[in-house]
């Protein structure tokens, strides 16, 4: 008659095999025989080998039950059967692109796409470090990328609560294919442009390069130093040179300003003349004079030395000391009088037909002109000569002074 074989964990479905007499059962893997069945002696001894080998072969049962063991010879893994898949035993865990199907609360399993380790918490698989929001990525997770050269680089994504927030590398690549927020992988850590808003914070105590650019090629302001470049303030507000801010250079509508802060200081001009400093302008602040070669200038213009110009315009006032002055056609020179603008005196020479020469005598008097009622004496005449009327008895009784031929 048929007899019952039971498994050791009755609440298992199935929990028992019928084996019929005279045949041989092929629900397992392992041949139960029946009553009466000839040749039997071959497959208990079959049985035996195969639970001694644990079923070793490339390729895993294909009638497995819960706990049965199985070495994989391809990989050289000891496998235990978990009702679902065969998994690793005694501390292997599956290595492989996808979660495992069938794993349990606490399985470990590897992600062979990018090499870093989750555990099954009962709904889903978290990575290893760093703790975890639901559903996001965070850490670090290592990768093999392939360049615009089509080379392999090698790179460690940084994560948080899901977002790629920066990208380790040891080369400067441009991604064959875009990694969005990562036009190009710097050469150490790369911080992502989308969102733009992630920076690093924080301090540092030296850095080689700014956007780029050596640490050196950086002017200081707490020491003196120098550019070959130009340098450019685009601002209106200008530029202030001095401890408390002395001088100051603005623009604003009317121009460019240079200006002392400092109450009734003067702006100097200087030159190097032949290894001595020489001042060639100075600006009088007290008193808002100018002085050319003249450090206290008395007027509003002060030169010392020889002026050198092309024209003047406007009166000239005051005492006026020249070898030779030229008016234009028509000019006049006059002569102020007690009151501005009141009477004067106009000389005004009409439009010459030739050179003319005015020579004054070098002696002393008056220059007599049409009109004037005074006597006309002979020192008042380049080269004088006279005409006497005499009397009778020969006395001069009148001399008429004129010009000589």
């Amino acid at each position: 008659m048929a007899y019952t074989v039971n498994k050791s964990n009755g609440a298992a479905s199935p929990n028992q095999y019928i084996v019929q007499d005279g045949v041989v059962n092929t629900q397992t893997d392992l041949s139960f025989i029946g009553k009466g069945y000839a040749g039997y002696g071959e497959l208990i001894a079959e049985n035996f080998l195969q639970l001694l080998e644990n079923f070793s072969g490339p390729t895993e049962p294909t009638k497995p039950i819960q706990g049965q063991l199985y070495y994989d010879s391809d990989n050289n893994r000891l496998k235990v059967y978990t009702g679902n898949l065969f998994v690793p035993a005694g501390g292997n865990v599956p290595y492989q692109p996808a979660q495992p199907t069938g794993i349990q609360q606490g399985d470990l399993w590897i992600d062979s796409d990018i090499g870093q380790l989750f555990f099954y918490d009962g709904s889903q698989s978290v990575l290893v470090g760093p703790p975890a929001s639901t559903g996001s990525l965070n850490g670090f997770i290592f990768e093999a990328v392939t360049d615009s050269t089509t080379a392999s680089q090698n790179i460690t994504k940084w994560y948080s609560d899901g977002t790629l927030i920066a990208i380790v590398s040891d080369t400067e690549f441009t991604p064959q294919t875009s990694i969005t927020g990562f036009a190009t992988v710097k050469k150490g850590i790369t911080f992502t442009t989308s969102p733009s808003d992630i920076k690093l914070h924080g301090t540092a105590t030296d850095a080689d390069k700014l956007g780029g650019i050596a640490a050196a090629s950086f002017l200081r302001s707490d020491v003196n130093d120098t550019t070959t470049g130009t340098l450019g303030i685009v601002t209106d507000s200008g530029m202030t040179v001095g401890a408390d801010n002395d001088l100051s250079i603005t623009v604003d509508g009317t121009g460019v300003n240079l200006s002392n802060i400092i109450q009734n200081t003067d702006i100097s001009f200087k030159v190097n003349d032949g290894g001595s400093s020489s001042t060639v302008m100075t600006i009088d602040g007290s008193e808002s004079r100018v002085g050319i070669l003249n450090t206290s200038p008395s007027t509003a213009l002060d030169v010392t030395g020889t002026v050198t110009a092309t024209a003047f315009t406007g009166p000239l006032t005051g005492a006026v000391t020249t070898s030779g002055i030229q008016l234009t056609q028509n000019g006049t020179v006059i002569f102020e009088g007690s009151t501005d603008d009141g009477f004067e005196t106009t000389l005004t020479v009409a439009n010459p037909t030739a050179d003319r020469t005015i020579t004054i005598p070098n002696v002393s008097g008056s220059v007599v002109t049409t009109g004037d009622s005074g006597t006309v004496t002979a020192a008042m005449m380049a080269t004088p000569t006279s005409l006497q009327i005499l009397s009778s008895t020969g006395a001069v009784l009148k001399t008429i002074n004129g010009a000589g031929a």
